[in-house]
Order: C-alpha cells, then sequence, then structure tokens
C-alpha cells in the first residue's frame, strides 16, 4: 500500500472493454478505489509528451491514485511551453557524446527511403520502387486506412512516437536527412534522455536491444513532471 501510485499505459486502453463488457480504465479506477483497506482516489489523463518538454508527440494514459488516509486528489501538472523541441535542435550531437551508432536499415529500406523527401514518407516513393507487400496496400489504401509508413519527419517538425521496435513501418526513426535511422543517442534525445546517461555496450549485439530500452521508457522530462507535482501535492503536503 504505498502512499502513491502511478500508471502508464498506451492511448488505446481508454477504449479497451474488461472482459465483462465494462469500460477498462473505468474498472482500473474502481479496483483501486478498494483495493486493502484504504483504497485510492484515483485520476486518469490523456498526456502528450510534447506538452511537458519532450521533443516527440506521443500520448500515454497516466493514473495517479493518491492514499484515501492522506486525503487530497491528484492535479495533473499544467502544460509547458514547447520551445526548442523540434527535429533539428535534436539532431546536432557534439562529439565525444557516447552511444553514437545506429542500426543499419536492410537493403529494401534503403531503396525506399532514397525517395522520401524531408518531411515525406512512403507515399512520396514511386510504384515501381516499392516492395510488394506495399505495392498492395498502395492498390487499396482505403482497406488499409491509408497508413503513413516510413515518415521522416523534417527539422522543423516534432517527431512522432519513438517506438520499441525502431522500424520505419511504425515509428519517425528515419533521419530527415540522412538515409538512416536515428543513433542510440539522437532516438533517446527525441525520449529527453540526458546525454551523459549510457547505455549498455554499444555493440552490434546489443543495438536493437538499447532501441527496445529507449523506446519502452516514460519519456524522463515527462515522468518528471509528473513526479515533481506528487512531491509537491502529497509528499511536501504531508511533511514526508
Amino acid at each position: 500500500m504505498p502512499k502513491v501510485i502511478v500508471f502508464e499505459n498506451v492511448k488505446g486502453l481508454l477504449s479497451s472493454k474488461y472482459v465483462d463488457g465494462r469500460n477498462l480504465a473505468e474498472v482500473i479506477i474502481e479496483d483501486l478505489s478498494e483495493v486493502g483497506d484504504i483504497g485510492y482516489n484515483v485520476v486518469h489523463k490523456l498526456l502528450n509528451a510534447s506538452d511537458y518538454g519532450v521533443p516527440q508527440n506521443r500520448q500515454r494514459v497516466f493514473f495517479v491514485g493518491i492514499r484515501k488516509d492522506l486525503g487530497g486528489t491528484f492535479i495533473f501538472p499544467e502544460k509547458q511551453k514547447n520551445d526548442n523541441l523540434t527535429v533539428r535542435n535534436i539532431i546536432d550531437v557534439p562529439e565525444g557524446v557516447p552511444n553514437q551508432i545506429d542500426w543499419p536499415l536492410s537493403p529494401q529500406a534503403l531503396e525506399m527511403i532514397n525517395y522520401i523527401p524531408e518531411g515525406g514518407s512512403w507515399k512520396d516513393v514511386p510504384y515501381e520502387h516499392l516492395a510488394p507487400r506495399f505495392k498492395r496496400i498502395r492498390d487499396d489504401m482505403k482497406k488499409y486506412r491509408s497508413p503513413n509508413f516510413y515518415r521522416r519527419f523534417s527539422r522543423d517538425e516534432i517527431s512522432g512516437t519513438m517506438t520499441a521496435s525502431a522500424q520505419p513501418e511504425n515509428c519517425g526513426i528515419i533521419h530527415p536527412t540522412e538515409n538512416r535511422r536515428y543513433t542510440i543517442r539522437e532516438a533517446a534525445r527525441i525520449q529527453s534522455f540526458p546525454d551523459d546517461f549510457l547505455f549498455i555496450d554499444d555493440s552490434p549485439k546489443n543495438i536493437t536491444a538499447m532501441y527496445k530500452v529507449i523506446g519502452n521508457a516514460v519519456p524522463v522530462t515527462l515522468a518528471y513532471h509528473v513526479g515533481a507535482a506528487i512531491m509537491d501535492q502529497v509528499f511536501k503536503r504531508q511533511n514526508f
């Protein structure tokens, strides 16, 4: 029965159903309100990391519960200004900063991204240069809900969600001006990790594991703002 609990998950949780048909978010709140002998006052909110100083548009739902005997209900922190969050502000990594390696793209991916301009996507690739499975999707965009694979965000955009797979099909992992994935350090910066945070040994056998750790993380700066609000509203008020 910790004093405060914090859960984070993908946006889809908000529309998910429990086995009995109830809304899953409501079930979580109900269960936590009754857990143990005390229970928690729980609130939840969909947050976009870019509203809290993270150079990434990443929507995640947060649940924060305060143990009922402590009193009060958590108030989520106010949005921050979005200054200097575009891609150009994260890709200029100084020499000497560790983990500046990237996972080479496949020959098929390299063939496609040659035709994707800064700010573009797979939709810019000429049909004859698409792999067979992408041709099938291009042939029936309505059926596949017009997916936006191989997004290459421009230097003047905020990056999209960094995922654990680091695949160009499902996240904007392609560098805006170079035909490669973001390096480990560039991806880490998109998740607002400081440059002095070291990942595991950057040998080729470990590189996919590092992308996975980065993509699965709660963005550091977003976590800071949620944590600071908890400290101010609960622990400082209670003199813990």
